[in-house]
């Protein structure tokens, strides 16, 4: 039985890690942050960026955000696996 709380101690500070990680990604005047649940917390675009390629630079920068997240967190998991 404790060792089920252990493990439940355990997956309450990996969520609180994940929660507390962010990555902010600039790519041609536009900027967004996000969080380790990957919701944006922030985003920014230029008065530069506005033109009639803005939803794909939106997009792009979105998505490097979110891999960029990825990363972090397979390696953060990978060291709190084993």
């Amino acid at each position: 039985m404790f060792d089920k709380l252990k493990q439940l101690n355990e997956l309450r500070k990996m969520k609180n890690a994940i929660q507390a990680e962010s990555v902010e990604v600039e790519k041609n005047g536009v900027r967004i942050k996000i969080n380790g649940s990957l919701n944006i917390e922030d985003i920014s675009i230029s008065p530069e960026a506005m033109d009639d390629s803005l939803p794909k630079t939106i997009k792009q920068c979105f998505n490097d955000a979110v891999g960029k997240m990825q990363m972090i967190l397979a390696q953060k998991f990978s060291g709190m696996m084993g």
